[in-house]
């Protein structure tokens, strides 16, 4: 760099020895004529005259460009300080909410809004804030104006919003928004399961089962989760007392069959079966799961199935005693069906082994009302009182 400039300076200074030189030597001169008039000068001043105007001309240029430079660089550095400015709004903001100052993360993100950086994120977070302190009011006009200032995410406000209302327990509110969510896009995840939380809420079991597949193909929950859900929902649908038998028989062939193997499922069926007075159909069912596939709840169950005659029935869990003896559900099923046939003894066998294993209220129960049936009336009145023991400590 250096030996640069002192070659520049080497010529310049040669340049200047020559021009002067021949200056010297012959001045030559110049006439300039100009509306009759007629301007005479030497060359070497019309030549340095010349290069002062180009050179004042240049630093003026260089001066306006620079005027113009600094009022572009003025207006992206006011752009840059008040976009920090939002950020650090933003952050705070965070801060104050996770210390749990929604009032102060609230006014820190509306005014993070007026500096144009991202505004309709701190209006969100504002009604965040706003909604943890349970204005709504300000919660509402927040999401407005985050939607008029970019209309192309008012779908997602909107689900926030729905999800809120959810929270409040504002259900109509919140599915008037989700009808009009599902008019104005197609079904999401976030909509999906919005719309499983209203279901919830409102204890519609039947909208859930209906929901369910496009829960699963949109992956809302796991394949567990879905599993259950659709068993438990299953189950409350079933215990609907006001389900008609033909209308029993329609929802049960709705399901799928690897539902209908499930015991939970199948035992809200038998005993809805029961309830509407297809109880021959409810034993041959149960009897027909049974010989297939044992379980010693549904086993329990059949005990409460009450065909006539219950001797029949006797004789189908004595066949399953041969196989299962020890099993507390089907011990159980004998002795309700002893004492259904009144016997007192069979019976009362059955359930002291029951108490031995395992000493539960309803035990004692039926044990009182084996005692009653074979005339004892003070064994009853002990079974009864240690039942109650049972059941209050």
């Amino acid at each position: 760099m250096i030996v640069r400039v002192v070659v520049v300076a080497l010529v310049a200074l040669m340049a200047a020895v020559l021009a002067g030189h021949f200056i010297a030597v012959d001045p030559g001169f110049m006439v300039i004529g100009i509306g009759g008039k007629v301007i005479r000068t030497t060359f070497a001043f019309f030549v340095i005259a010349v290069l002062g105007s180009v050179l004042t001309l240049y630093i003026v240029l260089r001066l306006l460009a620079h005027l113009l430079a600094l009022r572009g660089r003025f207006g992206r550095w006011s752009g840059d300080y008040r976009r920090r400015r939002a950020y650090r709004s933003l952050a705070d903001g965070l801060l104050a909410r996770a210390a749990g100052d929604h009032a102060r993360a609230e006014r820190l993100f509306s005014l993070g809004a007026d500096d144009q950086a991202q505004p309709e994120v701190h209006y969100l977070a504002a009604a965040e804030a706003a909604q943890a302190m349970h204005a709504h009011g300000r919660r509402d006009n927040y999401l407005r104006l985050a939607r008029d200032l970019k209309p192309d995410v008012a779908a997602s406000l909107d689900m926030q919003r729905a999800a809120w209302l959810l929270e409040q327990q504002h259900g109509d509110e919140a599915a008037q928004l989700l009808d009009e969510l599902k008019a104005r896009q197609p079904q999401s995840p976030a909509l999906l399961a919005l719309q499983l939380k209203l279901l919830q809420q409102r204890g519609d079991h039947a909208g859930v089962l209906r929901l369910l597949p496009a829960l699963r193909r949109d992956r809302v929950m796991s394949h567990d989760q879905a599993d259950a859900l659709e068993r438990q929902c299953a189950v409350a649908v079933l215990g609907d007392r006001a389900l008609a038998s033909e209308a029993l028989t329609v929802l049960w062939e709705g399901f799928s069959k690897s539902l209908r193997a499930t015991p939970e499922v199948l035992a809200a069926y038998v005993r809805a079966l029961a309830r509407v007075g297809r109880d021959d159909e409810a034993e041959r069912l149960l009897a027909r799961h049974l010989d297939a596939n044992w379980h010693s709840d549904l086993a329990a169950l059949y005990g409460e199935i009450h065909c006539e005659p219950a001797a029949r029935q006797l004789r189908r869990v004595e066949q399953w005693a041969q196989r299962h003896d020890a099993d507390g559900g089907l011990r159980l099923a004998r002795a309700r069906l002893a004492i259904r046939s009144q016997l007192w003894g069979p019976a009362r066998t059955q359930l002291e082994q029951l108490v031995a294993a395992h000493p539960l209220p309803l035990f004692y129960r039926l044990l009182a009302e084996v005692a009653e049936g074979a005339g004892d009336t003070d064994a009853a009145q002990r079974y009864r009182k240690r039942g109650l023991e049972l059941a209050t400590s």
